[in-house]
């Protein structure tokens, strides 16, 4: 290595070094000038903090009813109704059932089965013996209860498997309950969109709170820049304070918009976990996930760092000594 490379290599460390020290000097600054202003602070991070729940909280709501959603879906069913079916003609389609690909289990309901599962059902108090008695004999059909394979519960499939199943000999009727599953899967996808929307409108809403409060700070210690300036302060070393601050300001925020997800969802989560009891199903999730407490924070520093940076680009060259 050759003298120049020597000396070249040390002022290349030193320059590292510098950067490191501004860096640190730029931060420890921010921290105490944010520190010295406690409840501007509080108040920034609750405005910002509020702008990222909402959208959060939208997709969280959506993400656990989703899954509710998805847990229906996994006990569809498909009823086939047969009437008066032989021992031989019973066997024949529970096999043809069986041997179908479309199809992951089958079981049989016999009329008596059926009028039983009617009675308790109604809650007859005589078992339903007077209305039977009244109707001379058993009104209710067989059926063959088909739960249909993984790769047939979605809705169309699911309505394709029906009008196959339909043509099966001895099959007088088809029930296929998903209307109502359609709608509320197009309602999670209408919020999901709404939810898409208000997260841009609010992010612009970030950008713009963190710009006007860059402006606010520039304008307040311009007489300081033009300073620096006058000492040979670069662009870079100038910008890197308010840059932090931006950047602490929106990830502050962020992280306030986990809590008061935390604490919506735990409001939320008796009334959710009575309304799933009462289909039957587990509670949505009454929490927010790993990753939002991972995300909002990191999204909130980003949109911060962006608006500050914004704000810099079009106010600080304007200041000159």
């Amino acid at each position: 290595m050759t003298p120049a490379d020597a000396a070249h290599r040390v002022g290349g460390a030193s320059a590292v070094s510098t950067r490191v020290l501004h860096h640190r000097l730029a931060l420890r600054d921010t921290l105490g000038r944010l520190a010295g202003a406690p409840v501007t602070t509080v108040l920034v991070a609750l405005t910002l903090g509020v702008a990222l729940a909402l959208p959060a909280l939208l997709v969280t709501a959506v993400a656990g009813l989703d899954t509710l959603v998805t847990d229906w879906d996994a006990e569809v069913r498909i009823n086939l109704f047969v009437e008066s079916p032989t021992e031989r003609s019973r066997e024949a389609l529970l096999d043809a059932l069986r041997g179908n690909p479309d199809v992951a289990a089958v079981s049989w309901q016999s009329p008596e089965d059926s009028l039983a599962e009617f009675v308790a059902a109604m809650g007859f108090e005589d078992g339903g013996a007077g209305a039977l008695e009244a109707l001379g004999s058993d009104p209710l059909p067989a059926v063959a209860l088909v739960t249909p394979a993984a790769s047939q519960r979605a809705p169309a499939r699911l309505r394709g498997l029906a009008a196959r199943l339909e043509r099966l000999p001895g099959v007088v009727g088809v029930q296929v309950d998903l209307e109502w599953v359609e709608r509320l899967q197009a309602t999670f996808r209408v919020v999901g969109r709404l939810a898409a929307g208000l997260g841009v409108l609010l992010g612009l809403g970030v950008l713009l709170a963190v710009g006007g409060l860059t402006l606010a700070r520039l304008d307040a210690r311009r007489q300081e820049i033009v300073v620096l300036r006058l000492v040979g302060a670069t662009d870079a070393f100038v910008r890197r304070p308010f840059l932090y601050e931006g950047t602490l300001q929106g990830a502050f925020g962020g992280l306030t918009a986990v809590l008061l997800v935390e604490v919506l969802l735990a409001f939320l989560a008796g009334p959710l976990g009575t309304l799933a009891a009462s289909y039957g199903l587990a509670a949505a999730p009454a929490a927010a996930t790993g990753a939002l407490f991972l995300l909002l924070p990191a999204l909130g520093a980003l949109l911060g760092w962006i608006g500050a940076r914004l704000a810099l680009a079009r106010r600080l060259g304007s200041i000159e000594p």
